[in-house]
C-alpha cells in the first residue's frame, strides 16, 4: 500500500503517548454541533504559515516504492505554507536493510535523497500523493467541510498535556484516497478520529482505521514555528562526451 498510500498524509492520521482523559461529551447543538467544529478546524488548518506532523502506518507497512519493493512506516515531516513539505522517512530496503532518506514536494518538483550520498535527484512527480495537499484547500479542509458523515462529539480529553474535543465520523474511501493515494475501497466508509484543541480548533491528531489492523495516524505539533524548506539543489551535471 503506497504512501502516495498514505498522504499521504494524505494525505494524510493522531495518538496519545498516553490514554485520554475522558469527559462528559459536550451538547450536540449551536456552537458545539459536530459539524461546526470540523468547520472551524479547517478554517484553522487553512491558517496554518507553518507546521511539523508525523505520519505513521500502522499494520502491514506502506509502500514508498512499490516497483522497487521499499516500504516505511513513520514519515517525520515538515509544512511551509502555501506549497511546501519536507520529510525524513525510514525505509526498508527489499535486502532488509534499513535507511533514511528525505522526500521534499516544492513547486519546482519532487525531489528525493539518496541514502548513501545524500544527494537529491528530482523523481517523476507522484500522481497520487502530495505532501502539501493535506494542508490545501482541497485537501483535509475539504474532507471536513463536506464528507465526514455519522460525526459525533465523543467528549474533552487532555492529549499531550492540551484540552482537546474528540470528534469521530466515518469518510468514504473516494473522498479520503486524494490524500492516501488511491489504495482505500471508493465505495467503502472508513472509521475517523479527530482530536482539536479545544479554543482554536487546530488539528492535534488524526486517525484513519482499515480493516485487518491497519491504519494511518497523523500527529501535528509545532503550529506556527517557522521552518525553512529550500528547494533542493541538485549535484552537476557530468560533463558532456564529444
Amino acid at each position: 500500500m503506497p504512501i502516495r498510500s498514505a498522504v499521504a498524509l494524505a494525505v494524510a492520521v493522531f495518538a496519545a503517548s498516553s490514554a485520554p482523559m475522558a469527559q462528559a461529551p459536550r451538547p450536540a447543538s449551536g456552537r458545539n454541533a459536530p459539524q461546526d467544529h470540523l468547520n472551524r478546524t479547517a478554517d484553522a488548518i487553512l491558517a496554518v504559515k507553518h507546521a511539523k506532523f508525523t505520519l505513521k502506518r500502522e499494520g502491514a507497512p506502506a509502500f514508498l516504492d512499490e516497483k522497487n519493493g521499499i516500504t516505511f512506516t513513520t514519515a517525520d515531516c515538515m509544512y511551509a505554507a502555501p506549497d511546501r513539505v519536507s520529510c525524513d522517512v525510514k525505509v526498508s530496503l527489499k535486502n532488509g536493510s534499513i535507511v533514511q532518506l528525505t522526500r521534499v514536494w516544492v513547486p519546482e518538483g519532487t525531489f528525493q535523497s539518496n541514502p548513501l550520498t545524500r544527494q537529491f535527484a528530482k523523481v517523476p512527480a507522484d500522481a497520487n500523493f502530495n505532501g502539501a495537499v493535506l494542508f490545501a484547500r482541497s485537501g483535509i479542509p475539504d474532507v471536513l467541510r463536506t464528507a465526514v458523515q455519522k460525526t459525533q462529539v465523543v467528549g474533552s480529553e487532555s492529549l499531550r498535556n492540551q484540552p482537546t474535543i474528540h470528534l469521530k465520523g466515518e469518510v468514504s474511501g473516494a473522498k479520503l484516497n486524494a490524500l492516501m493515494g488511491n489504495v482505500l475501497a471508493p465505495d467503502q466508509m472508513y472509521p475517523v478520529d479527530l482530536w482539536i484543541v479545544e479554543q482554536t480548533a487546530v488539528p492535534v491528531q488524526l486517525h484513519v482505521i482499515e480493516p485487518q489492523g491497519n491504519g494511518w495516524l497523523i500527529e501535528l505539533a509545532g503550529i506556527n514555528e517557522p521552518v525553512e524548506i529550500p528547494t533542493p539543489r541538485l549535484p552537476p551535471a557530468p560533463p558532456a562526451r564529444h
